[in-house]
C-alpha cells in the first residue's frame, strides 16, 4: 500500500514538472514567411495519391491562368509537367529553391498553391481557388 502511494506521488510530481516545462513553450503559428519565386505562373505542388490533389485536377484543367505542376512521388522524387520543363533554367531553379524554402519553413502540405509569391497550404476554398486560377 505504501509503495502504491509512493508511486502515485512520484507520478504527480513528474506531471507537475512536465507541465511547468511546457507552460513556457510557445508555438508561433502565424509567423510571416516570404517567398521570392521569379515566375508569373501558378505553381501547384502536389503529391502522388493525395485525395485533395486529385480534387484540384479538374480545376486546373479549366484554369485560365497558366500553371505548372510539380508532383512529389512516394519515393521522394519529383515529376514535372511539360510546362515546367519548358521554363528557362533560372525560372526552374527559382521555383525549386522557393519550394524547398517553403517546405523547410512551413512543412509539407499538399496541395500547395503558389501564385505571385503568395502561398496557400492545402486545398483553398472554391472562391480563393477561382481567384488564383482565373484572375
Amino acid at each position: 500500500m505504501l509503495l502504491s502511494l509512493f508511486c502515485i506521488l512520484i507520478t504527480i510530481f513528474l506531471l507537475f514538472i512536465i507541465r511547468r516545462l511546457f507552460n513556457n513553450f510557445k508555438i508561433e503559428l502565424n509567423t510571416p514567411f516570404k517567398l521570392n519565386i521569379k515566375s508569373d505562373k501558378v505553381i501547384v505542388l502536389s503529391r502522388e495519391g493525395c485525395p485533395w490533389c486529385d480534387k484540384l485536377e479538374p480545376e486546373l484543367l479549366s484554369a485560365k491562368n497558366s500553371y505548372t505542376k510539380i508532383t512529389m512521388n512516394d519515393d521522394g522524387t519529383f515529376t514535372f509537367d511539360e510546362t515546367f520543363t519548358q521554363l528557362d533554367k533560372k525560372e526552374r531553379e527559382s521555383i525549386m529553391k522557393g519550394y524547398r524554402h517553403l517546405m523547410d519553413n512551413k512543412g509539407y502540405y499538399f496541395p500547395t498553391i503558389i501564385y505571385k509569391n503568395d502561398y496557400h497550404l492545402g486545398l483553398p476554398d472554391s472562391k480563393t481557388l477561382n481567384e488564383i486560377l482565373n484572375e
